[in-house]
């Protein structure tokens, strides 16, 4: 058995990389959901509240921003905390001052400090509240904040608490904490010296040192954040999409739901179409003339001397229509009038119920004036 181990430990040393410990993102989203998500499904989502969100990448603009604060304020808030201590120690005995003047000469002291403690605050407070609001693309909504009770579940708390998820962000946690302790040993260490010799300096220089080795501590720290936070925010965008993938299943079910069921659709069509040639149908017994090619096209045209100007199409069609068309108008003693290339450029260019064109009228003008001089008019 300690054989074996001593052959686990050698691959080990000679390759450890296939026994490093990976996490496959795909373990936390549902291998059915393959599809993108449609704009209908990402906008459901907004309205519940669930948009890409990036807590690192606020707490890194948020740590910037106090930084960049800190910048140009902290140095006015280390004088004027030493300018308040130089004057409380200057301040007469206080056997001869009252609670009144105590509160005056207090806040004398501190109001310039006061002053730029609140920018500061107010700074770091915007920073994070505009940075997350951008995120969002300044959604508000209280649909989140809904009472579920399996939130408060103990079971589903335990089983969030231990799950994957849980353990991938404990890692990211872990590597942040790494990466800025490093920085920031880095910083301390290339100063030690100095912070050595702050000892022997008066409380102000000492206090400036500090502060000079603590700015690029901080500024340092606040850009490996940022850089953090940057990518962290890529990944919560990536996360995010994978989460609100979809089913082809679900895709189809609101495709059902938008444009209405195919199936339902399409025979509403073929109940319509049936409704429109039972119509068109109706139409050809008081037609003036059917005009044929004979075999494939029947085109039949309405023309009343007294009541129109134009001839106009009441039907037309090709194959099993035409036939039916001419088998009607043979029963109605409806002229059927041969001429093949009226009968296709009428049928291609003149929808049912529109009048006849202009560059169509000696063509239809002849067929009428034949079937007028068989009737006898």
């Amino acid at each position: 058995m300690g054989g074996d181990f001593c052959k686990v430990g050698s691959s080990f040393r000679k390759n450890p990389a296939a026994f490093s410990f990976r996490i496959d993102i795909q373990l936390f989203a549902d291998p059915d959901k393959t599809e993108k998500a449609t704009p209908r499904r990402r906008q459901k989502a907004r309205e519940e509240g669930q948009v890409p969100v990036s807590r690192e990448l606020t707490s890194g603009f948020t740590f910037l921003a106090a930084v960049i604060g800190f910048a140009f304020l902290g140095r006015g808030i280390i004088l004027g905390l030493e300018s308040a201590i130089s004057f409380f120690a200057q301040l007469p005995s206080y056997d001869t001052l009252t609670i009144n003047d105590l509160g005056i000469y207090t806040f004398d002291a501190f109001k310039g400090l006061i002053v730029d403690l609140i920018i500061f605050v107010a700074i770091v407070m915007v920073t994070g509240i505009f940075v997350g609001s951008l995120q969002t693309r300044f959604l508000f909504t209280f649909k989140s904040l809904k009472l579920d009770f399996s939130k408060i579940n103990p079971i589903s708390g335990l089983k969030r608490m231990f799950s994957l998820r849980s353990l991938f962000e404990l890692l990211k946690s872990i590597l942040k904490l790494v990466i800025v302790g490093y920085v920031g040993f880095l910083v301390v260490k290339v100063n030690w010296n100095k912070l050595l010799l702050a000892t022997d300096t008066s409380v102000l220089e000492g206090a400036l040192l500090i502060w000079n080795i603590t700015f690029e501590l901080l500024i340092k720290c606040g850009i490996a954040l940022f850089i953090v936070s940057v990518a962290d925010y890529f990944y919560s965008r990536y996360e995010y999409e994978k989460n609100i993938r979809m089913t082809k299943q679900e895709v189809k079910e609101e495709f059902k739901e938008v444009e209405g069921n195919p199936e339902v659709k399409r025979k509403q069509r073929e109940i319509m179409m049936q409704y429109s040639m039972h119509r068109m149908m109706q139409e050809v017994p008081e037609a003036t003339v059917v005009v044929t090619n004979p075999t494939h096209y029947a085109v039949a045209i309405k023309y009343e001397v007294d009541e129109m100007e134009i001839p106009i199409v009441v039907a037309k069609g090709v194959d099993n229509i035409a036939e039916k068309i001419k088998k009607i108008a043979r029963e109605n003693n409806i002229p059927v009038f041969r001429n093949p290339k009226l009968a296709r450029e009428l049928y291609f260019n003149v929808e049912v119920g529109d009048e006849i064109p202009e560059k169509f009228y000696r063509a239809v003008a002849e067929v009428l004036a034949y079937v007028y001089s068989l009737k006898g008019d």
